[in-house]
């Protein structure tokens, strides 16, 4: 599921934030997956607001379309969307689900008449089974993202969040 006003919030940061703490406290396992958009960035300033804010919501969908409905997409930033994929605790799974996503988001969408060609890089990182620690998570993730788009278009990059404290 999404929220459309998640979507489209001011400071979508703050939201994503209180959804990765709540569900690292749950303690179950979860795949977090951060998708950036490459692309994305020029939209706004090109096409006007509307229609980015219509290709957020046809990109959301995108998205949703390969999850079943636990499953959680959120934006993260201006070109990048977090995905809570529960259940996933192993590379594999996490690697094949990415790569649909990425096929899904790569084929041409059109918005009110316009036609746009995006790419994406995806960071994962799996959640352990017992961890409140959002923080560390987060970090894992951001470097897997940083490590996919820095591969180029299109990439994966998965890393497992190993027990640790925020001092290490």
């Amino acid at each position: 599921m999404f929220d459309a006003d998640d979507l489209l919030e001011n400071d979508p940061r703050r939201r994503f934030e209180q959804i990765l703490l709540a569900r690292c406290r749950a303690g179950k396992p979860f795949a977090l997956m951060l998708v950036n958009l490459e692309g994305f960035a020029d939209v706004s300033a090109r096409f006007g607001t509307d229609i980015a804010a219509l290709l957020v919501y046809e990109i959301a969908s995108r998205l949703r379309e390969k999850l079943n409905e636990n499953d959680l997409v959120t934006r993260r930033g201006p070109s990048e969307f977090a995905v809570f994929v529960h259940g996933i605790d192993n590379m594999e799974s996490a690697n094949r689900l990415a790569m649909e996503l990425i096929d899904r988001l790569e084929s041409p969408a059109t918005v009110s008449g316009a036609r746009f060609r995006l790419s994406a890089s995806i960071g994962i990182t799996l959640s352990p089974r017992q961890s409140g620690e959002w923080r560390l998570l987060l970090q894992d993730a951001d470097e897997a993202v940083q490590d996919a788009k820095t591969q180029g278009r299109g990439r994966i990059s998965v890393t497992f969040a190993a027990p640790r404290t925020e001092d290490q």
